[in-house]
């Protein structure tokens, strides 16, 4: 049997040491990104949580505005509700981004792409989509113009 030298052993200790600090970084890296990721679905709750209290001092429910986006509802002109769509499409934008940058998880993102379809195809709301489309990422606008059907074309 071949006796192993102390040099050798202190070798292997060393590098053990080394691969479980490798370990507990990337553990520690995990959790950041957990963390992070957590904090951007506050921020964007935070967000959303702030256009529903607008409607508090406004005319319209906002689930009355949120129906507006499905079929056979017209709201009166309301201005808060025309509104809500500017801030819907710059909070979709945020999103998109997040979601580029790796901070939100799939089955967010698809329910985020679900709710943008549904805006643009709110047809009442269409002149605002449009124009606010004009004012996002062109990658963000060319994504939702080139993969949702248009209801509104009919």
């Amino acid at each position: 049997m071949k006796r192993v030298s102390v040099d050798v052993l202190v070798q292997l200790i060393g590098l053990l040491g080394v691969l479980g600090g490798l370990i507990f970084v990337g553990m520690e890296m995990r959790q950041s990104q957990q963390i992070a990721l957590a904090t951007q679905q506050q921020a964007r709750s935070e967000v959303l949580i702030d256009m529903i209290n607008t409607f508090s001092e406004g005319s319209e429910k906002f689930h009355t505005t949120i129906e507006a986006f499905g079929e056979d509802i017209y709201l009166e002109e309301d201005i808060l509700s025309s509104n809500s769509v500017y801030q819907f499409w710059l909070l979709y934008e945020n999103d998109f981004l997040q979601y580029q940058l790796g901070f939100m998880d799939e089955e967010i993102w698809q329910a985020k792409v679900t709710a943008m379809r549904r805006t643009y195809n709110a047809c009442q709301f269409r002149s605002e989509t449009s124009l606010i489309l004009n004012f996002v990422t062109a990658e963000l606008s060319n994504f939702i113009i080139e993969t949702t059907e248009d209801g509104c074309a009919k």
